[in-house]
């Protein structure tokens, strides 16, 4: 089961969690005189947080992944991003001045035609062929974008 990232400030307390546990469990086998377990369960406290906060992390870029994929490209002062939602075909724009901020402005359908996504909307219709935008302004304006790996 693949974690959604609004989830994603769970690993804060499952991790300390797995250690605390395997900590207790270490702590009371020491004390009934099966030390032998007890050190296993003190590495384990280490290996086991280790492993549950890498296997979060994976389990959310996987999510990602599977929901959508995304590009940005710089004008100017402007960061724009892109995301197309593979579930939905759909995609939108958004714009930022600044980290932290940021305003949507386009919004529409997207299909798979010749190998190339074309993105249509109520006025404009653009192509992402080999993560260039085209037709963003003009139907000849070219933009490069960087991919957004998750």
């Amino acid at each position: 089961m693949n974690p959604d990232p609004s989830v994603s400030i769970g690993i804060i307390l499952l991790v300390p969690f797995v250690f605390v546990v395997n900590l207790v469990i270490a702590g009371i086998l020491f004390l009934v005189k099966k030390r032998e377990y007890s050190k296993v369960f003190l590495v384990n406290s280490i290996i086991a947080s280790t492993i549950m906060f890498y296997l979060f992390g994976k389990g959310i870029d996987r999510y990602q992944n599977k929901r959508l994929e995304s590009w940005t490209f710089q004008k100017a002062d402007t960061t724009f991003s892109l995301i197309r939602w593979k579930e939905t075909n759909e995609f939108s724009m958004s714009y930022s001045l600044n980290p932290g901020s940021s305003w949507d402005f386009l919004d529409g359908r997207c299909e798979y035609e010749n190998g190339k996504w074309v993105l249509k909307t109520d006025s404009a219709t653009m192509k992402i062929e080999k993560n260039n935008l085209i037709g963003l302004r003009n139907p000849t304006d070219t933009i490069k974008m960087t991919k957004v790996n998750r």
